[in-house]
């Protein structure tokens, strides 16, 4: 009754293996703003003007928002008068503001937080 078994390592069969693909190290980049999907005056056509407090904020998105204007020339943004959408489009561009989900969200996100703190208000 002594059987003698196969060994397993010759039963089972070696499975081909994909080499693995690299991992960015960060988010990706986000190169492109979308335009307004509909053509009123929605919160990325909504007028800002930026009140010249200094970014006392404790985030790194809203920080860069609020430095983005601060270092803005003004041929690329006029700091009295501009929309969400040419904010995160300057911002986009110099590279103080990258994630992976769309960066008119963030503004979005943090556009009452920027009214109500003092660094923005509503033209």
């Amino acid at each position: 009754m002594s059987e003698t078994l196969a060994p397993l390592d010759a039963l089972i069969k070696p499975r081909a293996t994909k080499p693995m693909a690299k991992k960015p190290l960060s988010k990706a980049k986000v190169t492109a703003i979308p335009k307004p999907k509909n053509t009123g005056r929605g919160s990325a056509r909504a007028l800002y003007k930026f009140t010249g407090k200094a970014p006392e904020c404790k985030t790194p998105q809203m920080h860069a928002l609020i430095t983005t204007v601060l270092e803005a020339k003004k041929s690329d943004l006029d700091g009295n008068s501009f929309t969400a959408q040419d904010l995160v489009g300057l911002a986009v561009k110099k590279g103080t503001l990258t994630t992976g989900q769309d960066p008119l969200r963030i503004f979005r996100f943090y556009a009452k937080r920027l009214v109500q703190e003092g660094y923005f208000t509503k033209v």
